[in-house]
């Protein structure tokens, strides 16, 4: 893996026209599924609304082309995105029979984020990568990524495109998929990353039938009650660092079982912690058996994707990832005979909250001092 690398970084102008060196990435793999019949199609685990709505894209645009498809992750789609056509033939194991073609991967930028159980070379034939991160890791044989893409989903067209497929005659199933990843990763066109391109393909999933307000209720005016109080629960756990300008929420197990709420009903809280005056980023700190589960938002003027790679997460400036691992060390032999006390669980906790709080801390302090006249 890795050793045939083609990767389209290059940034396209913001109409979201190709560079060079994302066109030659993109003929190499356009060629590769042109030429193959069975594709297995993927994206990284806990998936969200572009990486679903990226594999669709792709699923639904090669079954048009002829082409055979097999849709995996290895967690349940999200409650919010089953309304997605094709959403309920994600499956979460591969026949052990199966062999593909090649591999398309959306949305990932790394390869331990597909999980443990992601298949072997064997099975998946050659990684092809889709995908518009700006902090990631070298996996893949092919790679097709453009950090300035809106979305995924973007990519995922663009193939389909060289392939043949016109904007004109999308199909609604391809067409909601597209628009579902399209408003995920612009923040229904608020965020930097939307261009003229964003506006374009959304226009296309428009005349193809697909209903904006449909999408939106699907989305985001369809929470559950549960939602709610567990929103009553996270919002009272507010800090503020760095002078107001990181804003934290926590989320407990105890919360969601106080709430009588589960993962699904989680959704945008983060959202509210970056929303706040005065905060340059906000973060929610989802407490696990082990580890924090961080979700990082931003406002533009610091690199979250940069504060997670330091953790082994990514992602792009303004919206990131990470986990930090609180497990104790194993006990060996003779351990606790003559040693001071080991750390409790909510010291350990309490230890891996400010490894993070410490780093987002220094990333805004130094976007502050950077901005400053020298």
């Amino acid at each position: 893996m890795g050793s045939d690398i083609e990767t389209g970084k290059g940034s396209p102008p913001p109409g979201g026209t190709p560079t060079a060196g994302f066109a030659a990435a993109l003929a190499k793999v356009a060629a590769r599924v042109h030429s193959g019949q069975r594709f297995l199609i993927a994206a990284h685990a806990r998936v969200d609304g572009d990486a679903l709505g990226a594999m669709l894209v792709s699923a639904h645009g090669l079954q048009a082309l002829g082409k055979q498809v097999y849709l995996y992750n290895p967690e349940p789609v999200p409650r919010r995105f089953r309304f997605v056509p094709g959403a309920s033939e994600i499956r979460r194991r591969i026949p052990g029979e199966l062999r593909f073609d090649a591999t398309l991967v959306h949305d990932c930028g790394a390869r331990h984020l597909l999980g443990e159980g992601f298949p072997p070379p064997a099975v998946t034939g050659p990684l092809l990568i889709l995908d518009h991160h700006e902090i990631v890791s070298d996996f893949g044989d092919l790679v097709l990524r453009d950090p300035t893409a809106t979305s995924a989903g973007v990519i995922a067209w663009r193939l389909l495109a060289a392939l043949g497929l016109r904007e004109e005659t999308m199909p609604a199933p391809l067409a909601t998929a597209l628009l579902v990843s399209l408003v995920e990763d612009s923040g229904w066109f608020r965020y930097p990353g939307t261009n003229a391109e964003t506006f374009r393909l959304a226009m296309a999933c428009t005349a193809a039938g697909v209903s904006t307000w449909d999408v939106a209720m699907a989305l985001d005016e369809s929470l559950s009650e549960a939602s709610l109080r567990l929103l009553t629960q996270v919002l009272p756990t507010l800090e503020r660092h760095a002078d107001g300008r990181l804003a934290v929420l926590t989320l407990t197990d105890q919360m969601l079982h106080e709430a009588q709420a589960a993962p699904d009903d989680v959704g945008k809280l983060v959202n509210y912690a970056r929303a706040l005056r005065g905060v340059d980023v906000g973060a929610l700190f989802t407490i696990g058996d082990d580890r924090i589960y961080a979700s990082l938002r931003g406002k533009g003027r610091v690199h979250v994707g940069e504060v997670a790679s330091g953790f082994g997460g990514g992602g792009h400036r303004n919206a990131a990832g990470c986990t930090v691992s609180f497990a104790a060390a194993p006990l060996l032999p003779g351990d606790g005979v003559s040693e001071p006390p080991r750390p409790s669980r909510s010291e350990r906790i309490a230890a891996a909250r400010a490894r993070l709080i410490a780093a987002l801390c220094e990333a805004i302090t130094s976007a502050g001092s950077e901005l400053q006249p020298g």
